[in-house]
């Protein structure tokens, strides 16, 4: 019989470190939509840093068999690492192309992540989808779905923000203080 390990690696909980960068990330591209600053420059310069800090979250939920989070931090971190190139090169529909894919993406793993027992992952996930989605279509439609976008964002970070408190609050206390709508 052969013998099994696995290693796992308790780092303060690799999902609750993504979603407070995923938060992080969605708050600027929020604000940014609505108008509340002009220019890409902030995004730009934060977001090879929350990329690689995905990254590094993508590797602890791997390593702790958490496939759904490594799927979602390392789909969303390789999109932040080639966003300035995506952002400075390329035209307008490969930009739109290429956030548009990470929407769908988004969108089949919520898809996926409907048969885990904690129901807020996959109504962010569908959010998320929809938000790279409603950024892709931005690149062609230009300012008549800015507000939307920034809208879409906008409540990303919000339920990003709010799973990681609710994950960190349940961890640290042992049970459920903020409700994550867990099946049964």
């Amino acid at each position: 019989m052969a013998e099994e390990n696995n290693v796992h690696i308790k780092l303060a909980g690799a999902d609750v470190l993504g979603l407070f960068l995923i938060s992080m990330i969605a708050i600027l591209v929020g604000m940014y939509g609505l108008e509340v600053f002009d220019g890409l420059g902030v995004i730009i310069n934060v977001s090879v840093a929350v990329g690689i800090g995905l990254f590094l979250c993508t590797i602890v939920s791997y390593l702790n068999e958490n496939a759904i989070c490594a799927a979602v931090f390392g789909l969303v971190g390789i999109f932040l690492i080639g966003f300035n190139g995506m952002v400075n090169g390329g035209d307008v529909t490969s930009q739109e192309i290429y956030t548009i894919f990470f929407g769908l993406a988004l969108l089949l793993i919520g898809v996926v992540a409907l048969y885990q027992p904690v129901r807020m992952l996959p109504i962010l996930l569908f959010i998320a989808g929809l938000s790279f989605i409603f950024l892709g279509l931005w690149f062609d439609m230009g300012e008549d779905i800015r507000a939307v976008v920034g809208v879409f964002w906008l409540i990303t970070s919000l339920l990003a923000l709010y799973m990681a408190t609710a994950i960190g609050i349940l961890t640290v206390k042992g049970k459920a203080v903020l409700p994550l709508l867990i099946k049964g």
